[in-house]
């Protein structure tokens, strides 16, 4: 039965039962909502406004009616209109609101706040009343005629439960105020402590104004639920009087008498907003079933505007009682005839019809019919907000567009400042409290109500707030018509523009657009021009970005108004550490009263300006008259030049020295001068020279250097006088120059320096001669030497001297500055230490130059450079350079020149090396090839002394360098290379073939390092068979040797390959022995023996190609063919199959078939029941990887007898056809189905080879005769053999009930080829998927994926947990979450990482994988995962390569290394068909090892790796 019919059951059957409410805790729940202050008093105020009331008078009744004591009775009275019937019956029903619309209560429990002081409240209204009184926990109440005959008044009475204090008068006339304020009837309060008169409240209202609406004022609600259909403002006054209690006095002080009494007033601009309401029927029923009662029809908003110049009275002096009607700047409250605790956001009160919550201290915005209802009217009053506030700012755009022209600007500016601050303050919503949705509904409105944007006060007026600009103190110094927000404004309105700027979006800060288009409408003074730049220096410094464009743009507009020209036209600012700031500058340079407080870094950095060059100024200056004119003015110009001169580059004291010269502006004694026609004031060689005149001369030193103001008399002129005077003396002449050479010009000196007027001493000539001037030979002074010993020894020619040469003297060292020798030259002095010259000068010379090598010659000497050869070597007459000779005398062996011994010890220095570098001994070991082997012993035991010096390339010169002599005949030399020989041959017969060498230990020691061998290796004996296998075969038959000599090699070279690998290496080498003779092949041949006649088998060897031998392994296949065959050793088959040697067994194709009709015979029929009975047997331990075909198939083997079966055997193009008793053939019907024919001549034997053959793979001749003995064998005999046959045959009769077990949960794989064809092509499929579908890791949902695996090594890891952090060759790499992205990406990481990536690249080639669709890389350190499928695309844990690979694949990847990879794509492809790892996963990985191992194989042949893997399994086959 369903609850339903359940209900329905209990409904239709059962006697009903009224529901009780005690009515007690039901009123104290109620009043626990009712808990604020004045609760009682608010109540009944709204009630009395809602009955019309114009007066209420409250008396609190005191204890003995004394004025201090506690209040036992409260009377609370109204003059409304008097109660009707409907409305004694609500009184006394709780939860039943007033039903019409235009009153305030709405959910009937306000009366009941009485029971919150009293116990038995009392109501009296037109003649009747009402008492209340409790009874048994209910509420009752009884009502009749009064009998009084005063009808005026409604009358509440309140007996204390318990007494009261008195009210606090303040506070409780504060409260009475704000009621009063929006009350829509009253005019008057009264309350009376006793008989006295506490307070007195009045309200006048003026009458009102209709203010107008602007017509872009959207009036409706956003859901146009209510219409502002008018707005009026009216003036409210209001009026209390109230008596004065002290705050130190208790009331058991208190005297009516004795009490001050205050009286004050207040003038309120309340302006109301008359609304239209516009509901649906269902929201309208909605309502009325929430409030009990429909929503009005129109109802009205108020709100208090205090103005300006009313706030500025009040401010500081209006009474308490009326400070909560002006909360500026603090919020206003919401309203509800009452004031409740909900604020308004801004800071004016609102009061309207909304619908509280049931405490009536909040708005209701929770239920969602009623939030509806309050946020629609809530806009309204928003859209109020900015009618007021746009009538304001009206009246504020009037005034100042009236006054800002008057004198008193600007203290009209001030006041108008803050009164517009005052308006916008006003209407600046901030957090409303406690629900901040009340706030934010009513600021929306405010700027969602007009398209129009908000008017405010700016600079230049009252304009849209988007055409204004945030004040920006860094441009106030410039900004002059931009408007901006005044300063006052914006300081106390900092908060709303933050929000408008932040929030809003209405107004924003000054931009470089704005400052263009201040400086395009008007010119700057200097000192604005330095505040502009100033600030651009400021604004491109933070980063800030300025296009080219607006660049160029701010540097056209930008004008200094004194010329008005334009920054695009500066190109240089002033440096006045440079050039003062008092002298003329060009037109270019930016006027240094706007550059000097600015950083001179920023002005080239963002204006790409500089500073002023000295250059350039100079070329301004000198067009400058004064210059020539003005002695003054020169005069600064030269100081200005001088102080800077050092700092400026060579050309450019060029171009002023050349600018200069041309001027007449050197100030001198005579007037102003060229430069090159004054002199310094301190040449006195001639009277009446033009000296320089300034007052420091030592200042200008410099330029006046620059300029070429002479410091001496012109040589020229000293040299006609000198030479004037036909016997001038040197030596005086010497003296001057001495003295005035530090004043001498570059041009002079060099003048000096190529003049010949400097006498050479003659040791030849006489007193008498040297008295003949016209004898006097002079030079100059380069081509002398100082006057010393040596020199005179050496015959150098030396300057005639008088008296002893001193170096340190001042004439001497001019000299030396002019270029005399104070030592032969490099070159002179080599020159006379070498042959043709003396030999005792050479002698001299030579030790000359040894001994003052270190100090005059070691800086400039270069032995390879060196193209004089002065050293004596050891034989007699002969000279050498550095570079030609050596000091090891051993050396001579080998032709080189050895030094003088005499000198060993010195030459060192000079460049002489004690041996021949190894490029030198190389080189003359080519060119000098020992002649005899006594002559090779010599030179090869020197050169093993130097061996240490060889690098590898030298050894590998050496190594096929044809330089160690053999005598081919007694009188014959040939030389051979060290490949080419060796130090030992084990077999005679190998002599001529290969070449024996023997120098002895030493020299033997470096003939081994050039590459001889101690013996021939596998690789010798490969390329001796590859060039002369014919030649070595017939030398072996021609010493009477047999071919068991060949055999011989041909076993070492079959060790080598299955060991050591050496010749695998060796490619060319291996195509080379594929494909030469040098294979013996043997051939069986008949021998007829004439006496026994006897045919008899020989076997017949010879030499053979790999591709015309074949591995004997089927004898009977050779007994019809007689074909080449290899010799039967294991060591040699598997060599002749790596050179490509074919199977002999697999080369022949055999066809059978049966003759004569086929039919059953009890023979076949037998012979089938033994094999179906016996084929467990055959199976027994045989391993599995062999099984060809299984025993289901034996068991289904038909055997049927013919007359005879035809055999055709085929070897390429021979074939054999002969008769056979026994054949497995496979039926028409198909795959399954095969048949044993036999024929009455059967042979179990060959039954059982034929068995053998078709179920196993592998050809072992005891498989057969195990099959034999297994047919033929009694099952008796076979258990008293100890064979488990029982056990055996029992096996398939479990496996059978195991399969019908399993059968429902897998299902059998087949192995047929057409499954291997499907399962190759799925596996392909699956690859190709993987291309189609591999891809990112991001955001794939991995929970379901990842189910019930269990953990291993290829645990998925979940994608959130990896992390991408780059690419490497296209593959992503990924860290696991939170890890150090270096463990992957650092730089010690990359080689191996590449190495990882190339192995994994060549592995994707096997499978045809595109890599950087699929493969991906990690670093994990926390995981044992080494890789997983994640959707196809696989992932790699770099770390366990790492620790297992990296080491052993530095140099190449290891075979080792890439079959564990190899395996592990194949183990992570399988998981695209299955995820568990289980049968299924197993197969499918076997699976893609067998089918992908071909390509694996061929990868790895490619590396030359596969070596090592080729060799273990070449030694498992052999």
């Amino acid at each position: 039965m369903s609850i339903d019919e359940i209900r329905k059951r209990v409904l239709s059957n059962l006697s009903e039962e009224r529901v009780e409410v005690n009515h007690r805790p039901l009123i104290d729940k109620i009043l626990a909502r009712y808990s604020s202050e004045f609760v009682i008093y608010r109540e009944l105020i709204q009630n009395s406004d809602d009955a019309r009331s114009s007066s209420i008078k409250i008396i609190f009744e005191t204890e003995g009616n004394k004025f201090g004591s506690k209040i036992i009775r409260i009377t609370f009275k109204n003059n409304g209109f008097a109660f009707r019937p409907e409305d004694w019956d609500r009184l006394k029903k709780i939860a039943e609101g007033n039903p019409d619309e235009q009153k305030i209560g709405a959910f009937g429990v306000g009366f009941y706040s009485l029971f919150s002081v009293c116990e038995e409240p009392f109501v009296s209204s037109g003649g009747q009343g009402m008492a209340f009184f409790w009874r048994h926990g209910q509420l009752t109440s009884k009502q009749g005629p009064t009998g009084d005959i005063d009808k005026t008044w409604t009358t509440f009475l309140m007996d204390m439960r318990e007494p009261i204090d008195l009210p606090n008068v303040e506070n409780f006339a504060q409260f009475l105020a704000n009621s009063l304020g929006f009350t829509g009837n009253l005019r008057e309060i009264s309350v009376y402590f006793n008989n006295v008169s506490a307070i007195h409240l009045s309200k006048n209202i003026m009458e009102p104004k209709l203010m107008n609406i602007s017509p872009e004022i959207d009036t409706y609600s956003p859901r146009k639920m209510f219409q502002l259909a008018s707005v009026q403002v009216r003036d409210v006054q209001l009026e209390v009087k109230r008596i004065l209690i002290p705050t130190n006095m208790g009331a058991n002080q208190w005297c009516s008498t004795d009490l001050q009494t205050e009286q004050a007033s207040i003038l309120l601009r309340i302006t109301s907003g008359n609304l239209n309401v516009n509901v649906n029927d269902t929201f309208s029923a909605e309502m009325e079933r929430i409030t009990k009662k429909k929503p009005p029809r129109n109802t009205t908003i108020q709100m208090i505007f205090t103005g300006f110049n009313e706030h500025e009275n009040y401010n500081g002096t209006i009474s308490p009682v009326f400070k909560d009607l002006l909360p500026y700047p603090e919020q206003g409250r919401i309203y509800i005839g009452f004031s409740t605790h909900q604020t308004t956001g801004c800071c004016s009160h609102l009061a309207a019809r909304v619908i509280p919550t049931v405490e009536r201290e909040s708005i209701d915005l929770a239920e969602k019919t009623l939030s509806v209802y309050n946020n629609e009217m809530l806009c309204l009053a928003g859209t109020l907000c900015r009618i007021l506030y746009e009538d304001e700012m009206a009246y504020i755009e009037q005034l100042y567009n009236e006054m800002i022209s008057d004198d008193n600007s600007d203290s009209f500016r001030n006041w108008i400042d803050i009164w517009a601050a005052y308006n916008l303050t006003y209407c600046t919503f901030r957090n409303s409290t406690p629900n901040e949705k009340v706030g934010r509904i009513l600021e929306s409105q405010f700027f969602n109500c007009t398209k129009k944007n908000l008017p405010i006060l700016s600079t230049n007026g009252v304009l849209p707030i988007s055409n204004v600009r945030i004040p920006n103190p860094e441009m106030e110094g410039f900004i002059k018509i931009v408007p901006l927000v005044p300063k006052i404004l914006f300081d106390q309105c900092i908060g709303f523009f933050m929000k408008a700027k932040n929030s809003f979006q209405i107004i924003g800060e000054l931009t470089l657009n704005d400052v263009l288009y201040e400086i395009r409408n008007r010119t700057l003074s200097e000192d604005e021009m330095a505040k502009l730049l100033n600030w651009m220096i400021s604004y491109r410094s933070r980063g800030n970005i300025v296009e080219p464009s607006e660049f160029n743009q701010f540097m056209q507009f930008a004008r200094i108004d004194k010329k008005s020209q334009s920054l695009s036209t500066i190109c240089y600012f002033l440096n006045p550490g440079t050039i003062t700031s008092d002298v003329d500058i060009p037109d270019d340079v930016l006027p240094y009263t706007i550059s000097k407080d600015l950083n001179h870094q920023d002005l080239v950095k963002w204006f790409g300006w500089s500073e002023l060059p000295l250059v350039n100024w100079a070329k301004f200056i000198i067009n400058k008259p004064d210059i020539e004119l003005n002695p003054a003015f020169a005069e600064k110009v030269h100081y200005i030049l001088a102080n800077n001169l050092d700092n400026i580059s060579q050309n450019d004291k060029e171009t002023i020295r050349q600018l200069f010269v041309q001027k007449q502006c050197i100030p001198t004694r005579f007037g102003m001068m060229y430069p090159n026609k004054a002199y310094y004031e301190n040449v006195n060689l001639f009277p009446n020279l033009p000296t320089i005149q300034f007052q420091v001369p030592s200042m200008v030193q410099n330029i006046m250097d620059l300029l070429g103001v002479r410091k001496v008399v012109e040589l020229p002129l000293i040299f006609r006088r000198l030479l004037d005077r036909g016997d001038w003396d040197h030596m005086q002449l010497v003296k001057y120059l001495a003295l005035k050479f530090s004043d001498l010009n570059e041009n002079e000196i060099k003048i000096l320096k190529s003049v010949a007027i400097w006498p050479k001493k003659n040791p030849q000539q006489g007193k008498k001669a040297a008295k003949q001037a016209q004898m006097i030979q002079r030079f100059v002074a380069n081509s002398l030497h100082v006057p010393s010993p040596i020199h005179r020894d050496l015959g150098l020619p030396i300057i005639d001297w008088q008296g002893r040469w001193d170096c340190n003297a001042q004439e001497e060292k001019f000299l030396i500055e002019l270029g005399i020798r104070e030592y032969p030259t490099l070159q002179k002095i080599l020159e006379l230490a070498s042959p043709p010259t003396d030999p005792e000068i050479c002698k001299k010379a030579l030790k000359y130059f040894i001994t003052n090598f270190d100090e005059k010659y070691s800086s400039d000497y270069n032995p390879t450079a060196v193209n004089v050869a002065f050293l004596p070597c050891s034989i007699q007459g002969i000279y050498a350079k550095p570079s030609e000779c050596f000091i090891n005398p051993k050396c001579s062996i080998m032709g080189f020149q050895v030094i003088r011994q005499d000198l060993k010890f010195q030459v060192e220095k000079l460049g002489v090396f004690q041996n021949p570098d190894p490029v030198k001994l190389l080189d003359m070991l080519k060119a000098n090839r020992p002649q005899d082997e006594n002559k090779g012993k010599e030179i090869f035991e020197y050169l093993a002394s130097q061996q240490g010096d060889f690098i590898t390339a030298d050894w590998n010169l050496l190594t096929y360098l044809e330089f160690i002599p053999y005598r081919v005949y007694p009188d014959v030399i040939a030389h051979a290379s060290p490949s080419k020989c060796f130090f030992k041959i084990q077999e005679d017969f190998l002599t001529g073939f290969f070449l024996r060498v023997d120098f002895g230990e030493k020299a033997n020691k470096f003939l081994q390092s050039c590459g001889v061998k101690c013996e021939p290796t596998s690789i010798d004996f490969a390329e001796l068979l590859v060039t002369s296998s014919s030649e070595l075969m017939n030398s072996i038959q021609l010493n009477g040797g047999d071919v068991e000599k060949y055999l011989s090699i041909l076993r070492k070279i079959a060790m080598d390959v299955k060991l050591y690998g050496s010749i695998t290496r060796k490619l060319n080498l291996i195509e080379k022995m594929k494909s030469a003779p040098i294979l013996i092949a043997v051939k069986r041949q008949d021998n007829v023996n004439n006496m026994n006649v006897v045919n008899q088998e020989v076997q017949k060897h010879q030499l053979a190609t790999a591709n015309e031998i074949y591995i004997n392994d089927d004898i009977v296949y050779q007994e019809i063919f007689n074909t080449l065959t290899a010799p039967e050793e294991d060591y040699l088959e598997p060599l002749y199959k790596w050179l490509g040697c074919k199977s002999l067994h697999d080369a022949v194709r055999e066809a059978s078939v049966p003759r004569g009709m086929i039919y059953q015979t009890e023979n076949s029929q037998q012979l089938q029941l033994t094999i179906r009975e016996r084929a467990s047997l055959f199976y027994f331990k045989h391993p599995k990887h062999d099984i060809k075909r299984d025993e289901e198939w034996l068991k289904r083997l038909k055997v049927m007898e013919v007359y005879s079966i035809v055999t055709t055997y085929s070897l390429g193009s021979k074939s054999h056809t002969k008769e056979n008793s026994t054949s497995i053939l496979q039926d028409a019907g198909g795959m399954n189905s095969w048949t044993l024919y036999i024929t009455s001549k059967l042979k179990l034997l060959d039954i059982s080879k034929h068995i053998a053959k078709n179920i196993f793979k592998t050809r072992e001749f005891n498989s057969t005769f195990c099959i034999h003995t297994l047919l033929t064998t009694s099952l008796s005999s076979l258990k008293g053999m100890g064979y488990p046959v029982d056990r055996i045959l029992q096996h398939p009769k479990l496996k059978c009930f195991e399969n019908s077990q399993q059968r429902s949960l897998k299902r059998k794989v087949s192995a047929t080829p057409d499954v291997i064809q499907n399962l190759r092509k799925s596996l392909q499929d699956s690859i190709n998927g993987c291309n189609l579908f591999g891809g990112n890791i991001d955001g794939i949902n991995t929970q379901e994926y990842f189910e019930n695996i269990q953990i291993s090594y290829c645990d998925i890891i979940p994608a959130q947990s990896l992390t991408h952090v780059g690419f490497l060759q296209e593959i992503k790499l990924f860290t696991y979450k939170d890890a150090d992205p270096s463990e992957i990406m650092s730089h010690t990481r990359t080689a191996p990482l590449t190495r990882f990536i190339n192995i994994l690249k060549d592995l994707s080639g096997v499978f045809g994988i595109v890599p950087t669709k699929v493969i991906h890389l990690f670093y994990d350190d926390n995981t044992t995962c080494i890789a997983f499928n994640f959707n196809r695309s696989l992932f790699f844990n770099f770390k366990f390569y790492l620790g297992y690979h990296d080491n052993e694949c530095i140099t190449r990847p290891t075979v080792n290394a890439m079959t564990y990879w190899f395996m592990t794509f194949c183990h992570e492809l399988a998981h695209n068909y299955v995820h568990d790892h289980n049968a299924k996963h197993e197969h499918y990985f076997s699976s893609f090892a067998e089918v992908y191992m071909p390509k694996f194989l061929d990868i790895l042949k490619n590396h030359e790796a596969p070596n090592e893997l080729l060799h273990k399994s070449k030694r498992v086959k052999y």
